[in-house]
């Protein structure tokens, strides 16, 4: 006997990143609204500082290192961020990095990570406070009988 198959609508959506000439970089597929994912993303930008601040210091001795050490350095740095990146959004992220590596620098010197991290951050933030609306809507439809108006306070007062 097979297994029984129950369907469910689940909180993942899937997200199109387009970059300025309308091609698709990455469809990415997560869960927005997710609230667990602020933490991740605390200790991921935590992660990524510390890698971004060893990097720099380990590429600022430039004379001290192969040019095979440091591309091997960058390597394992990147391979490391795309994990976390995984990570944060529970979701295979490798999409985005077909365009360029996670410590490469933009036109205005941020490193392409940091723009992906900050596009979904506003994707959450949004979601997040639909749904936190939404939430309370709901809430309050089945809390508004109890809610305090001259002569309707529901608890004692002393």
């Amino acid at each position: 006997m097979g297994n029984i198959s129950v369907s469910i609508e689940s909180p993942v959506k899937y997200y199109d990143f387009v970059d300025q000439h309308g091609e698709i970089l990455a469809t990415f597929r997560f869960a927005p609204s997710d609230l667990d994912i602020f933490d991740r993303h605390k200790k991921v930008l935590q992660s990524f500082e510390q890698m971004q601040a060893e990097l720099n210091a380990a590429l600022s001795r430039e004379n001290e290192l192969t040019e095979d050490e440091e591309f091997s350095m960058k390597k394992e740095y990147s391979e490391r961020m795309k994990k976390e990146l995984d990570y944060l959004f529970n979701s295979d992220t490798s999409g985005f990095f077909q365009v360029a590596s996670p410590f490469t620098p933009l036109d205005d010197g941020e490193p392409w990570v940091l723009v992906i991290i900050q596009n979904v951050v506003k994707i959450v933030e949004s979601v997040t406070g639909k749904n936190m609306a939404a939430m309370k809507n709901k809430a309050e439809k089945y809390t508004e009988k109890y809610k305090s108006a001259p002569g309707k306070y529901p608890f004692p007062t002393a």
